[in-house]
């Protein structure tokens, strides 16, 4: 035996010890030092002198929550600064409360490209990865607070301490999501009725069918029958804006200015006129401004105080379905991201926006059209085509070849709702559909499911069972689909993750030489139409393009070498992501 097992040698094993724990002291140190600065260690905001000359409205976006890296819950911080800073590059800036007040109530301009920015629940993950994109770019926000969690011990959200720092930096204002988020008139997926809820009692959000929220109705029995009566409806809405302004008396001296009733778009739409009435009363009591809608971006000269629009940002959004976003409500200039201008200049951008980024391309469609770009090089002969769609499961993703441009006809292969579907367009033709083929069954969970934004339902509704269709996925969840595509003259071949391999005859009349990437949002039914999105983002990633003699025509896959690094700060990545969340 050349030398004794580590088990057999205590000090040696004590001295890994130490270093062990001398380490992960050194990176806890790191990580605190960082969140100290960030929280605490703020520089005070000086506001910039901008021309004040926009009388017709202003853009607003709001983010939920806020995590280091992806997340399928909140949007993560490289995207929440990617996003702004092409808005601060554009020239938007940031306006307060009181801007919106007096543009409203005493005719004052805005800055030309005013942006409403706020972040909501009054999380301590947005507040800390939000600093310092916010001191970078001298940007301003409204972070709206829920009353009830000033005095728990959760640390998820913000105290009033932190509160009032960050108040005093200049960065932030303060807003109320009210006093609390609890769900009422619960019924599951069997029909069975749930009663009244706290968040954070909710059992698993898969079996949860209809819900409402603590001030949108009545208290209902378990038929959908009111147990209780307008009187006591009204006394305990009106507790609970009165415990929400006596907290924020407490511990600030008032109440915020703005308001942001959870949840949107259910006031002054289909809900109880009683409750409506009840509710408008408290509201303009208390607050002097409402951001009651989740629908668009803009806000213009003619909207209702106490009735404005704010975007909530997904987490699945790229920079550019953000950009296109505000475009489709505002119709304001909007420039997109395009990434690196060397990887640009291969690909003409047909419809749409595309962001070109070292291995992937984003494309992201237009408002109900397709987002599509065609490879500059034309293939005259046979190819192979690599690469890997990373859109959501529910969406189009497509790959074109054989490709004309003057005449509009090509052959596509489009990754359609889980399915593969094959369509042709012969010149002075319409599309038509050649094959079809199911891919196998996408799996998800809990954490990858909203709830069914449901707030005008009857007793009947509650009994229909479960609204999820086994073959159907949560709009925001991803998957990735390898695919290896060979074109003959004659003839493609497709294949899917090594699972599905199938060949489709190729027309004859179809003479085009260029392959391209389309995007397209689903025309699937959701359960609430208004809230369906038609615009879609696909991520086509490691494209390989390759002839007959296997001689690269195009790509942008990493090198051996890039790819090692890449993979090194995935693991650094989760390694301080394991402290953050441990520590």
């Amino acid at each position: 035996m050349k030398g004794k097992s580590i088990e057999l040698q205590p000090a040696k094993k004590n001295r890994r010890k130490i270093i062990r724990s001398i380490v992960q002291l050194i990176i806890v140190f790191l990580l605190a030092v960082i969140l100290i600065k960030a929280i605490f260690l703020t520089e005070r905001r000086t506001a910039e002198a901008v021309p004040l000359n926009n009388k017709e409205g202003f853009i607003a976006l709001s983010y939920f929550g806020l995590s280091r890296n992806d997340s399928p819950k909140y949007v993560s911080k490289k995207n929440l600064e990617e996003q702004l800073t092409l808005l601060k590059k554009q020239g938007y800036q940031t306006i307060t409360q009181k801007d919106i007040l007096d543009f409203y109530q005493n005719d004052k301009p805005l800055p030309k490209k005013a942006l409403y920015l706020s972040f909501e629940d009054g999380r301590t993950d947005s507040s800390i990865f939000a600093q310092n994109i916010m001191e970078k770019l001298n940007y301003k926000a409204t972070m709206f607070t829920y009353a009830n969690k000033m005095a728990t011990r959760d640390s998820k959200f913000l105290k009033p301490k932190d509160l009032k720092l960050m108040k005093r930096s200049g960065y932030w204002e303060l807003g109320s999501n009210g006093y609390r988020l609890t769900y009422i008139n619960v019924f599951n997926d069997i029909g069975q009725s749930l009663g009244v809820i706290d968040e954070n009692d909710v059992p698993n959000k898969t079996t949860i069918e209809y819900y409402n929220h603590y001030l949108m109705d009545f208290i209902r029995n378990p038929y959908m029958i009111p147990s209780e009566t307008r009187q006591e409806m009204e006394e305990r809405i009106k507790k609970d804006y009165t415990l929400m302004e006596d907290i924020y008396q407490q511990e600030f001296g008032e109440v915020p200015k703005a308001y942001a009733i959870m949840h949107a778009n259910s006031l002054y739409n289909n809900m109880d006129p009683l409750v409506q009435k009840i509710n408008d009363k408290e509201i303009k009591d208390k607050f002097r401004l409402h951001f009651n809608l989740e629908l668009g971006a803009y806000n213009d000269r003619e909207a209702d105080l106490y009735n404005l629009n704010r975007l909530q940002v997904s987490p699945y959004w790229s920079t550019n379905h953000v950009m296109m976003k505000i475009f489709q409500t505002s119709k304001q200039n909007i420039e997109f991201k395009i990434g690196d201008p060397q990887i640009a200049q291969n690909w003409h951008v047909v419809n749409g926006a595309a962001e070109f980024e070292n291995n992937e391309i984003t494309l992201t469609s237009p408002p109900s059209s397709e987002g599509r770009i065609l490879l500059k090089d034309a293939l005259t002969e046979s190819f192979q085509a690599n690469f890997t769609f990373k859109g959501n499961v529910v969406g189009q993703q497509a790959f074109y070849t054989n490709y004309d441009a003057t005449t509009n006809s090509y052959l596509r292969i489009a990754l359609v709702d889980n399915e593969i579907v094959v369509s042709e367009k012969l010149p002075e033709a319409g599309i038509v559909e050649k094959e079809r083929f199911q891919l196998n069954e996408v799996k998800w969970n809990e954490e990858e499911y909203a709830f069914n934004k449901a707030t005008v339902y009857t007793y009947h509704d509650t009994q229909k069972g479960s609204r999820i269709n086994d073959k159907e996925c949560p709009r925001n969840l991803t998957k990735k689909r390898v695919f290896n595509i060979t074109v003959h003259q004659d003839k493609i071949e497709i294949n899917v993750d090594n699972l599905l391999s199938e060949t489709v005859q190729i027309n004859p009349a179809l003479q085009g030489a260029q392959i391209g990437f389309g995007a397209l949002y689903s025309k699937k039914d959701t359960s609430h139409e208004q809230y369906a999105d038609d615009i879609y983002d696909t991520f086509i990633e490691d494209i390989l393009i390759t002839d007959s003699k296997k001689q690269i025509i195009y790509t942008n896959q990493y090198t051996n070498f890039e790819k090692v690094r890449n993979k090194a700060m995935v693991m650094l990545n989760d390694v301080v992501d394991f402290f953050i969340e441990t520590f």
